[in-house]
């Protein structure tokens, strides 16, 4: 197998073009300007022999550079080139010989009949055999500046140099006009038809007048005010292609140049990208921001933090710090470290507050340095209900244990009274004032009895054990308790059940301490007294259980709020603010829900609904 050699791409010599180009104008005769690109090619080619031979009425070799012991095409091929105007290429010579490819480029002009063969000794691929032709094509051609005009030899130099650049190329020297191959290949534009400014349209991609054409002749403004400038614009070809260009405008004496290239397809995957991206961004469920490093301006956020804050996104792109959904209170000056992670508390566009936690991530540009900052916000409402419920829980545990440790103590001297209460009953008359006095002391002893018991059953319970129990048994239970100590003081407590004996799955102590805490809530709307109602049902696969008071009600701009950890109307009364929102809690663990519904004047009533136990729906 012969070796293979590399032929360099065309539109990478263009100093070798222009070198030529000067040489051959500067050639005082044919013969010499063949022998000044007979040299180049052979330089530029890679070739081991490069010749030019003109045909008139036979064959003479007029121009060679290389290896003289390299053999010329014969006249057989060389006629049939000048014949049919077609390179000829023959990259399969015999192995014997000397010459592994022969390319043979014919030059045909009114006055000159001329070939140009290249010989090779290494073996040229396809791809390589063309782009040799290509160049040895506009060497050939250049040879024609030798038979024009001092004008003429210019203007040719000049366009066989841009017909060799691969981009486009126009240049305007304030009266003309030049397009170069490549340019006028983008823009349909055939060769008998001169520039049109209408190719261009005056407008950039986002629909702003760019400056680039005025009157006919391109780059007025640049050659007026001597400064460079980048575009990328739209241009409609002629044949009716919308085409996307991107490139320059640079001043030249007495002109200016504008080279571009066609980005069509590659802007329309920008676009793709882009478009993908910002969908990608938009419909991450997490809130993200993205701010300038430098000046902290931000810049965008996805739909994810507008609905976490409840601002519109043009009423917060573009602002700096402080920035208004956060709290006055707040430190303007952290969170702005790639890597950094603050604790900051939000204010929503209605003055909500939100704590969050904020994450930063620096992103780099092309220099490494950090230009845009990825700010990553965890709304921490729910972990701080959470936690809040757990410090409540955590209370209420030490509570029982404290109460199971004073039922105790109070059971040792209760159960001596009891006793000696019984003895003295024995003796005494009946109906004796003596009598009705210790069967009072007995009566009050045997309530307290079953106050301490229903303490030590509240006690004894694990918040978090879970058991399928009937609701009617956990609300009866409850307000048999309230009903045993001073909770229901100055209020009519009433429970009402259906009687349909529905089962639920949860933890009895958990549940009690809903009751507990909305008809503490009802008693404390009433201080004058009055009446709350507590009534159990079922409702096809839920259990219902709602406590209704006839107070005041809630105001409406109040209640949605009401629910809010910390947010209560009591707080100089000593409300936490937490009982609402630990009951909410409670009920949303157990599958379900806690609802209020209120009129002014009328009261309020809060739902409980749970969902019936699987066991029971499964027999059912």
């Amino acid at each position: 197998m012969r070796p293979t050699t590399t032929v360099p791409e065309t539109s990478g010599h263009p100093d070798e073009l222009i070198e030529a180009a000067i040489a051959v104008n500067q050639a005082p005769t044919l013969r010499e300007a063949f022998q000044v690109l007979a040299e180049l090619g052979l330089r530029v080619l890679g070739a081991d022999r490069l010749g030019v031979s003109l045909w008139e009425d036979g064959l003479e070799h007029v121009a060679a550079a290389g290896d003289e012991g390299l053999s010329i095409p014969g006249d057989e091929r060389i006629a049939k080139a000048l014949e049919t105007g077609e390179p000829d290429v023959d990259n399969h010579s015999d192995p014997g010989s000397a010459i592994a490819t022969v390319l043979i480029v014919p030059l045909v002009t009114e006055s000159t009949r001329a070939v140009f063969h290249a010989s090779w000794r290494t073996l040229l691929t396809d791809d390589e055999a063309a782009r040799a032709t290509e160049l040895l094509q506009s060497l050939s051609r250049l040879s024609s500046l030798a038979e024009r005009s001092p004008r003429e030899r210019e203007r040719t130099r000049l366009d066989s140099v841009l017909d060799g650049v691969a981009d486009g190329v126009i240049v305007a020297d304030g009266l003309t006009v030049t397009v170069n191959a490549a340019a006028r290949a983008m823009l349909a534009l055939p060769p008998d038809i001169a520039y049109q400014t209408s190719l261009f349209n005056p407008r950039t991609l986002e629909g702003e007048p760019f400056d680039l054409v005025a009157d006919t002749v391109p780059g007025t403004s640049v050659i007026e005010s001597g400064e460079s400038g980048r575009f990328r614009i739209r241009a409609t070809a002629l044949d009716g292609r919308e085409l996307v260009l991107d490139g320059s405008v640079s001043p030249v004496s007495g002109g200016a140049v504008i080279v571009f290239r066609d980005v069509t397809y590659e802007h329309a995957r920008e676009v793709l990208n882009e478009r993908t991206l910002y969908a990608l961004f938009n419909s991450l469920p997490i809130p993200l921001t993205v701010g300038a490093a430098g000046t902290r301006e931000f810049l965008s956020a996805n739909q994810a933090f507008l609905d976490l804050t409840g601002f519109e996104r043009d009423e917060i792109v573009g602002v700096r710090p402080p920035f208004p959904w956060w709290d006055p209170e707040e430190d303007g000056t952290r969170g702005f470290e790639p890597g950094s992670v603050v604790h900051r508390v939000y204010r929503r566009k209605d003055g909500r507050p939100l704590p969050v936690e904020v994450s930063s991530h620096g992103i780099p540009g092309d220099d490494g340095e950090v230009v845009l900052l990825l700010a990553m916000i965890t709304d921490l409402t729910e972990k701080r209900r959470l936690d809040q419920q757990l410090v409540q829980s955590g209370k209420l545990a030490a509570i029982g244990e404290l109460a199971a440790g004073v039922a105790h103590e109070i059971n040792n001297p209760l159960f001596a009274i009891l006793g000696l209460t019984e003895f003295l009953l024995k003796e005494s008359e009946p109906e004796s004032r003596q009598r009705q006095r210790l069967e009072l002391i007995q009566q009050t002893g045997l309530e307290i009895k079953e106050i301490v018991r229903a303490l030590l059953d509240f006690a004894r319970e694990n918040a978090d054990e879970r058991h399928v129990v009937p609701l009617e048994d956990v609300v009866h239970s409850t307000i048999d308790l309230v009903r045993r100590t001073n909770a229901h003081k100055g209020i009519e407590l009433v429970d009402v059940y259906d009687d349909s004996g529905a089962h639920i799955q949860g933890s009895p102590n958990q549940l009690k301490q809903i009751f507990l805490n909305l008809i503490a809530n009802a008693r404390q709307a009433m201080p004058n007294g009055g009446t709350v109602r507590v009534d159990v049902r079922r409702e096809g696969d839920h259990v219902l259980a709602s406590v209704s008071d006839d107070g005041p009600g809630i105001a409406p701009d109040l209640l949605d709020r009401i629910f809010e950890p910390f947010f209560t109307t009591k707080r100089l009364t000593g409300g936490t603010g937490l009982g609402l929102s630990v009951s909410l809690g409670i009920a949303e663990a157990h599958g379900g829900s806690l609802t209020a519904t209120s009129e002014v004047e009328h009261g309020a009533t809060f739902t409980l609904r749970l969902p019936v136990a699987v066991e029971e729906l499964e027999t059912a």
